[in-house]
């Protein structure tokens, strides 16, 4: 299985001539496989040669279809090669043919399949794997440095709180990231891209602002947190959404505060927190804000929040200042919303003060 810090080693190996028979390549990226197709085209058949000895193969195909293209000796040439767009389309009464080929592959042809889907259950993939030609190509858990060299090779210079914005906004879709930074360039010119021009060019999305807001609240940042609020209604997002990320929020600060408490490495506390190295760095340095009794009483206050934005019970309204049920529904949506999402934020942001 290649991850994405390996794709840069399988193009180096296509380039340097390096190719294997067979193919199986698996992504969600559609950048990573296009790069890691277009340096295995590259290096199987030279451009002038591509139009007798480079098949490819769209659609619900056949494994004969497949297999006759692939035993076809190469015209001119060392080498053919075969790209079958997505092999997931194809029955699975046609996979037995293809395994077969699999264990005895053409020597002169480079066959790649392309998989939308992948589950390793089944014997083709299993087969694959076996034969170490599988391939699924992931994004970096830190996108980070994947930007900083896909600046380089564009050419593209990126301020540190670019990237670090750029993180924030698009976070690990690679293929977007790609184009962002394309359109960067253009942006920017020969100067640095700085973090105002990610911020004049990416469109927000409720993500990254729903993420401003548990930052904020994380660090203590009151003024930062209002902002949040007061943007993600003017948005018109979901006032239950948000809270449901607060929620989630305070529980990964739980859990990396029980976790630490534990002994746990920053891999066992990524893997305990379900998020990456990186965040979890940031949600350590915020969950040094809150005792575990604060981290108790904000998952109760989330809790009640939610409760009052749907009109139900509250145990212990003055919690949240006096809003019941009742209250909200009497405030009406806009402005129960608005007070609610307010009020839960200061009451956090003071519970990390101590």
């Amino acid at each position: 299985m290649l991850r994405s810090a390996a794709v840069s080693d399988l193009v180096a190996d296509a380039r340097a001539g390096r190719l294997e028979p067979v193919y199986v390549i698996h992504s969600e990226h559609p950048v990573l496989v296009d790069r890691a197709v277009a340096a295995i085209r590259d290096a199987a058949v030279p451009p002038a040669m591509r139009g007798f000895n480079y098949d490819v193969v769209e659609g619900k195909a056949t494994a004969a279809r497949i297999l006759g293209g692939a035993r076809t000796l190469p015209m001119m040439a060392a080498r053919r090669m075969v790209l079958v767009r997505d092999v997931a389309l194809i029955s699975a009464d046609e996979h037995p043919a293809l395994v077969e080929y699999l264990n005895a592959p053409s020597d002169t042809t480079v066959l790649v399949l392309l998989t939308s889907k992948l589950d390793k259950r089944i014997k083709l993939y299993a087969a694959a794997s076996k034969r170490g030609c599988l391939h699924v190509l992931e994004a970096p858990r830190n996108p980070a440095p994947w930007i900083r060299a896909e600046a380089d090779a564009r050419g593209v210079r990126l301020e540190s709180p670019a990237v670090e914005r750029l993180v924030d906004a698009v976070g690990a879709d690679l293929s977007r990231l790609a184009l962002v930074i394309e359109q960067l360039a253009l942006y920017a010119g020969d100067r640095a891209v700085t973090a105002a021009d990610v911020e004049d060019l990416v469109a927000e999305t409720r993500e990254h602002t729903v993420f401003e807001l548990t930052d904020a609240i994380g660090a203590g940042e009151l003024r930062a947190a209002l902002a949040a609020v007061t943007s993600l209604l003017d948005q018109r997002q979901s006032a239950v959404g948000v809270i449901a990320m607060l929620a989630r929020h305070v529980r990964q600060l739980a859990l990396v505060t029980a976790g630490r408490a534990q002994g746990f490495s920053k891999a066992e506390l990524a893997q305990a927190v379900g998020a990456p190295p990186f965040v979890v760095d940031k949600l350590t340095q915020q969950a040094r804000r809150y005792s575990a009794q604060a981290l108790a009483r904000a998952t109760q206050l989330v809790a009640d929040a939610d409760r009052a934005l749907k009109g139900q019970v509250i145990e212990d309204p003055d919690r949240l200042e006096g809003l019941s049920g009742a209250a909200t529904k009497a405030l009406g949506r806009q402005l129960a919303d608005r007070i609610v999402l307010e009020r839960l934020a200061v009451a956090l942001v003071e519970l990390g003060a101590g």
